[in-house]
């Protein structure tokens, strides 16, 4: 069977003839399956997909009889299994890989673009003109565009005038310019606006010998783009224009690339600061820019490996930013820690969702569930940019090449202290290895630091540094940083101090016996003071490299204004690095160092005492920033300690907010780390607080993660009651993420252990959790019996809260059946109930349901009332989704009696609420409000 969604839906049998699919909503339905493969849809969702907001009585029952009729047509066709397949969460069309075209099409751009990367031109052609020969129209032709097929459309129609482009770009390569100008024309014709394929024809033009044709075309658009959008055309084509002007030999032969894409709208600056102490290093950067900057423009994969603090980072953050002009769609830098001190490295999975999809301009709630799609994204996003991507630590291949991005045109730059063989067979990567400076780069770099005139003086000195050093870049940056901090010293004294000096770092000395970075390390550990030497030790145990000044002062057991003189002590000495005011970063070699040191010269008692320290100290502030964020929420166990004056407290939700957007990295390493050292308690406790936090931020990827690890514990340590509530925050995660039957699992689990231990509390949470999951998957009679007993059970044990929730949620529930009256009944005594406990959030919710309610029965007047009341108590508790929700209705009420202008306006702004977080309903709002424009 092959299904064709590139022009007009249709499904051919094997046999190769198109099947009779029968009434135009039966297409439309198919198509909205076809539009997501294997994404299972609700019958509410399919028929506010079918009728955009306005079905028929008998929609539902409509829905069913259309999916009976598609699964029999392909039955009868010849599949083994009907493609259609029902299931609890949904119907979902499940094809082979490559029996959808827009499967297929992806595919082939895929194998172009990988092509492209190993300088395979015809490959990477061919690949791309099968693509798109697969299409047959604009897709889903002949179908209404609005909703999921709207949005499909349009991603298709970009990723096809991307290849579109090029495809051009090669053949104008090869020299097929004159069979380029006509195809180019009608491309320019079909979206005029696009500047990169005027661009490509003016060069075809002036290649074919008509320099006058292509200066016409280029003050053709210049017109155009001054009449339409009032600006003129983009730095790339005013110097192509005054290349072509020029008449530019290189530009007029084959074999160039000279028309550029214009800049993305999100231009990622990820790069951290260039290395102020870097110097030589001209061969290496010489050939970096033979490799990733050759004739036809930035491209290429280069994977720079060498030893240990050889200064791989330094020399690929030099290049960056001396090459920044040639990568003006923006530049993406990661570190992988595949060689860090104590933390696993990081997973591709993990830098996508956290680091590059959200530098890209993806939102949380945009970003998919699941790796695979959200590498597609990746990849997607970069296939028409001129990025560079600096993946820096890598521990091996299969970390990295996930993150290739999906652009020729984009440069790949990796560190490592593998040679990563993989990559370079596979990928076609161009490795470059670095060795130690040169004696007279490493000469230059303590003069630098030293000064010309105390260099000059002791000559003899200076030898016998870069000798001692065994010119290793870090090691000799130390020694510059401890010679310039006490410039009356002589420079022979502290050459034979460091000659005397032997210290452990075992794991981390060169091959070379002459390079041994102990000895360095050591000598600036002796001469620290007792209280800094303490700290340095304590900060290997820190679960990240990053922390802050009350962090450190936690960890070493003091108040922070005693803290603070060590901190400034180790930065001084270039054992620490202040990256901003009080926020302090160690590098991993370091950390390496002072984890031997901690081993050698602490009892375990000592360490164990400093990371329960650690700990306590983030649970305290993690459950004071939860309170603040959601006045109702309150954990299992009480709180180990009490807060101290040292830890950081919040006057409102913002500064709560805010403390957690800088340490929201290091609370999840926090996490997995107190598992692994065996604080069971502490990571239980710990991932409890963090859900308030980062549902708030919508960051349901790291909660589900998180409450993984949260599960696993509460298992290990037989705690039935925290496990319980494991299961239900990790349910939340994955409901948010439409994972319904991972929901489904862990909501049980939740009951099961809730049970064990009669926790009527746990119970009636988790029947709450139900009915949402049930209401979400589009069926509200399910979400009303698991109401039901949530409100029997809170009203067993008198938990006010809990029975205005339940309240709420079968008011909702009875209203979503349209059995409005009921459904008042119940929001009132939910409103009692919440007004009584001052929950300013809990009444909003129930405001909102009474104002829904009261709509249905048509006294739209009571229903905006409801809804302003609404609006009202989410403004005073600073929720924005439940604030778009809200309005979004009032404006439904307003629409329903005729107020087309306020409902648009409410509409609008509850699309930039939607928008500013990244909600996935803000697509369907926007295309609501075209329908009015």
């Amino acid at each position: 069977m092959r299904y064709r969604l590139l022009g007009p839906v249709e499904v051919r049998s094997p046999g190769g003839a198109p099947l009779a699919l029968g009434t135009p909503m039966r297409v439309r339905l198919l198509a909205i399956l076809m539009a997501q493969p294997g994404a299972a849809w609700s019958i509410d969702q399919l028929v506010d997909e079918l009728w955009q907001g306005r079905p028929p009585k008998t929609a539902a029952g409509n829905v069913k009889t259309y999916i009976w009729a598609l699964r029999r047509v392909l039955h009868s066709a010849g599949a083994p299994d009907p493609a259609i397949r029902a299931g609890a969460t949904g119907y979902r069309l499940v094809l082979d890989a490559q029996a959808l075209d827009s499967a297929a099409f992806d595919d082939l751009t895929q194998r172009g673009y990988h092509a492209l990367r190993q300088d395979r031109c015809s490959d990477a052609l061919r690949a791309f003109e099968s693509a798109l020969a697969l299409w047959r129209g604009e897709p889903f032709a002949g179908l209404p565009g609005c909703g999921v097929l709207l949005s499909v459309r349009t991603r298709l129609q970009e990723q096809r005038s991307s290849l579109l482009e090029e495809v051009a770009d090669l053949q104008l390569r090869i020299g097929r310019h004159n069979e380029l100008i006509e195809p180019l024309r009608t491309q320019i014709d079909g979206d005029p606006l696009r500047e990169r394929p005027w661009g490509q024809l003016m060069v075809a033009l002036a290649r074919a010998g008509r320099r006058a044709d292509a200066l016409t075309t280029y003050r053709k658009l210049h017109r155009l783009l001054a009449d339409e959008v009032g600006v003129e055309p983009g730095p790339d084509l005013q110097h192509l224009h005054t290349r072509i002007l020029r008449a530019d030999r290189e530009l007029l032969t084959s074999g160039t690339r000279p028309v550029e894409k214009s800049a993305p709208r999100v231009v990622p600056r990820q790069l951290p600061a260039p290395p102020t102490l870097f110097t030589g290093r001209t061969r290496e950067l010489a050939q970096l820019t033979t490799l990733l900057l050759g004739d036809a423009g930035p491209a290429g994969t280069v994977v720079v490996t060498g030893t240990g603090g050889v200064g791989k980072t330094w020399l690929a953050l030099r290049w960056a930013h001396d090459n920044l002009r040639h990568f003006p769609d923006g530049q993406l830098h990661v570190d992988l820690g595949g060689f860090g001190s104590s933390a696993q490295e990081a997973s591709p999975s993990a830098v996508v969702v956290r680091s590059l999809l959200p530098a890209l301009g993806v939102k949380p709630l945009e970003i998919p569930a699941e790796p695979a799609a959200q590498f597609a994204l990746y990849r997607s996003l970069t296939a028409d940019r001129r990025l560079l991507v600096l993946l820096d630590n890598a521990r091996d291949a299969e970390q990295v090449r996930p993150l290739l991005p999906g652009s020729a045109r984009c440069a790949v730059l990796v560190t490592s202290r593998h040679t990563l063989p993989g990559l370079v067979a596979a990928e076609g990567a161009h490795p470059v290895a670095l060795d130690l400076p040169s004696t007279a780069e490493a000469r230059q770099l303590l003069v630098r630091r030293l000064g010309a005139q105390r260099a000059a003086a002791q000559p003899a000195a200076v030898d016998e540094l870069i000798s001692r050093t065994a010119r290793l870049p870090l090691a000799l940056a130390i020694v510059a940083a401890r010679a310039a901090a006490r410039p009356t010293f002589p420079l022979q004294g502290i050459a034979d101090d460091l000659a005397a000096s032997r210290g452990g770092l075992a794991a981390l000395v060169t091959d070379d016996a002459a390079t041994d970075l102990r000895t360095v390390l050591s000598w600036s550990y002796r001469l620290l003071s007792p209280a800094a030497a303490r700290l340095f030790r304590q900060l290997s145990l820190h679960p990240a490299a990053d922390i802050s000044g009350a962090a450190a002062a936690s960890l070493g057991g003091a108040p922070p204004h005693l803290i603070r003189p060590a901190l400034d002590e180790l930065t001084r000495a270039n054992l620490l690095a202040e990256q901003s005011p009080n926020r302090f970063h160690c590098h991993d070699l370091l950390r390496a160092y002072g984890k031997e040191l901690t081993d050698a010269h602490d009892s375990a008692a000592d360490r164990e005492a400093a990371r329960k320290r650690v700990l306590d100290h983030y649970l305290r502030v993690t459950r004071d920033a939860a309170r603040r964020v959601d006045a109702g929420w309150q954990p299992v166990d009480p709180l180990p300690v009490p807060l101290d004056a040292s830890s950081p407290t919040f006057a409102d939700h913002r500064a709560a907010l805010a403390w957690f957007g800088t340490e929201q990295r290091v609370l999840l390493a926090t996490v997995d780390d107190a598992a692994a050292h065996g604080f069971d308690t502490h990571a239980g406790q710990l991932a409890q607080a963090l859900t308030p936090l980062l549902s708030r931020l919508s960051q349901w990827h790291d909660l589900a993660a998180v409450q993984a690890t949260a599960v696993t514990v509460a298992q290990r340590r037989g705690h039935p009651l925290v496990e319980a509530l494991a299961h239900r925050d990790l349910a939340l995660a994955h409901i948010q993420l439409r994972r319904f039957r991972a929901a489904h699992h862990h909501l049980r689990r939740s009951m099961t252990r809730c049970d064990q231990v009669g926790d009527r509390s746990g119970q009636a949470s988790a029947h709450l959790h139900l009915a949402w999951l049930f209401d979400t998957e589009g069926d509200p009679r399910a979400a009303l019996s698991h109401a039901r007993q949530a409100l029997t059970l809170a009203s067993s044990i008198d938990d006010r809260r809990g029975m205005a929730a339940a309240l709420n949620g079968l008011g909702w529930g009875h209203a979503r059946l349209d059995e409005y009256e009921r459904g008042i009944a119940y929001c009132e005594r939910a409103l009692v109930l919440y007004e009584e406990a001052e929950d300013r959030l809990g009444a909003a919710h129930t405001w909102d349901s009474l104002g829904f309610a009261h709509h249905g029965l048509g006294a739209h007047p009571t229903a905006a009332d409801c809804y302003r009341r609404a609006l009202a108590l989410y403004a005073e508790a600073e929720d924005p989704c439940g604030r778009a929700d809200t309005l979004v209705r009032l404006g439904d009420t307003h629409q329903a009696v005729g107020d087309h202008d306020t409902s648009v306006d409410l509409w609008r702004q509850a699309l930039a609420i939607l928008d500013r977080v990244g909600h996935p309903q803000a697509m369907v709002l926007s295309e609501r409000l075209a329908a009015y424009r």
